[in-house]
């Protein structure tokens, strides 16, 4: 099991890069929160970003895409500093941060396990949870790099954390 605090914001990140890989994780929300997300009202924050390019600063957050892992929003990809992708045949502006969001809402409620997949091969990214699948995109304008889990304010249990490449 992989517990991450959250009070740093930061991440954990492979020595290696990956090009087609399956990412498998199961998640449950801790209690904790720290600051900025410390309010009742603000919702528990982290991810995974993939296609951190190798020689990418080390920097929060470095130029990547995301399989966003927030309460209410487990499932929608984050585009961070200037990454593209197309969805639905339509090609992503460049920006420093750009949300396309899922399709479909299937997390569990906060303390419960959820199970996320990320299926990244031949330019075709498909996040599932909880076994269906939440969002697709496709033709990324970065195709290999580090891959990372975040710390962003917010306590967080990983499990079951399985990574193949394809």
């Amino acid at each position: 099991m992989l517990h991450i605090s959250g009070k740093e914001f930061g991440y954990l990140a492979t020595n290696k890069v990956y090009e087609n890989f399956n990412l498998v994780v199961e998640f449950k929300w801790g209690t904790k929160k720290w600051p900025p997300r410390h309010a009742d009202t603000t919702k528990r924050d982290n991810g995974i970003c993939f296609y951190l390019p190798a020689d990418q600063k080390d920097t929060v957050w470095p130029k990547s895409i995301e399989c966003q892992i927030q309460e209410g929003d487990v499932g929608d990809i984050w585009l961070i500093g200037g990454a593209t992708v197309e969805v639905e045949g339509k090609r992503t502006q460049p920006m420093d941060y750009l949300r396309v969001q899922k399709k479909t809402d299937q997390e569990n409620r906060t303390g419960e396990w959820n199970k996320v997949e990320l299926v990244v091969n031949k330019g075709s990214i498909t996040y599932l949870v909880n076994g269906a699948v939440v969002n697709t995109a496709s033709n990324p304008n970065i195709t290999k790099g580090k891959i990372l889990i975040q710390s962003e304010g917010a306590e967080i249990y990983y499990r079951n954390i399985r990574l193949a490449e394809l």
